[in-house]
């Protein structure tokens, strides 16, 4: 259940709206009373063990991070509840989700502005040691601020970890349509799930369409149509390099972000 605008976290944090919902939790607005600036609290409603041991340790990592792309993540906690918050930058902007719904579909070359910043925030994230795999790229978590930069927001699903990690029990949860087939179940997940993730954000942008959720591309054939017969603005080169991404086989996708 969400909580209440005007609720106090941590004798800190004064709520001012919620933001966003999902089956794990919630996104809100909130007044940082000590730093007198807006934050976001990014909330994990999973309360195992397990859930909370990694929590505790992945916000340590991300608190680390330092690029511009990417908010900062200020503080954690875990209430006596065992309900587990982030908070971060608040980051003021339209997000991609509503961009697409009061414009349309997008151009190619208004997304290429833009794209390379978020790349460049996935470098980033992948290129740390253990790697930082983001796990929710989608247009609702792309906010594009007022002067024009790009930011990839919301740190709930995150992985840190070795190539040989598989996804703890905190990390579970999938965005269909977006999250690639590996991401169901305890499968192992990598840097090419951020990617297969990335291209179908950018498909939903240039067609104006959710692409099938991957499962069912996987498993029951469920056909993607061409990007090119829903926005002729797209080049054959464009729609070659977006069929790359949102291959379903890991190894069949891009290897880098790079």
């Amino acid at each position: 259940m969400p909580l209440n605008a005007g609720s106090i976290l941590e004798n800190r944090y004064r709520l001012d709206r919620l933001l966003g919902q999902g089956g794990m939790g919630a996104v809100y607005k909130a007044w940082d009373m000590r730093l007198e600036q807006w934050v976001a609290l990014k909330e994990n409603t999973l309360a195992t063990v397990d859930a909370q041991t990694q929590f505790e340790q992945e916000a340590r990592v991300l608190a680390r991070l330092r690029q511009p792309n990417l908010p900062r993540v200020i503080d954690h906690f875990i209430t006596a509840q065992g309900i587990q918050y982030l908070v971060m930058d608040f980051v003021e902007g339209m997000n991609l989700s509503e961009l697409l719904q009061s414009r349309g579909r997008l151009m190619p070359d208004e997304v290429m502005q833009w794209l390379g910043q978020i790349c460049d925030a996935l470098n980033y994230l992948h290129s740390q040691n253990p790697p930082i795999i983001h796990r929710d790229i989608k247009p609702q978590n792309i906010r594009m601020t007022p002067d024009g930069r790009a930011v990839l927001v919301d740190f709930g699903l995150s992985k840190v970890g070795s190539q040989q990690q598989r996804t703890a029990t905190g990390a579970l949860g999938v965005t269909p349509g977006f999250s690639p087939p590996e991401q169901y179940g305890a499968a192992h997940t990598d840097h090419r799930s951020d990617i297969y993730a990335l291209f179908t954000t950018l498909y939903a942008l240039f067609t104006g369409e959710t692409p099938p959720d991957s499962i069912q591309r996987a498993i029951a054939n469920v056909m993607l149509k061409p990007p090119r017969q829903m926005n002729a603005a797209i080049t054959p080169a464009l729609e070659t390099a977006l069929l790359h991404g949102l291959e379903t086989q890991p190894n069949r996708r891009p290897t880098s972000i790079v």
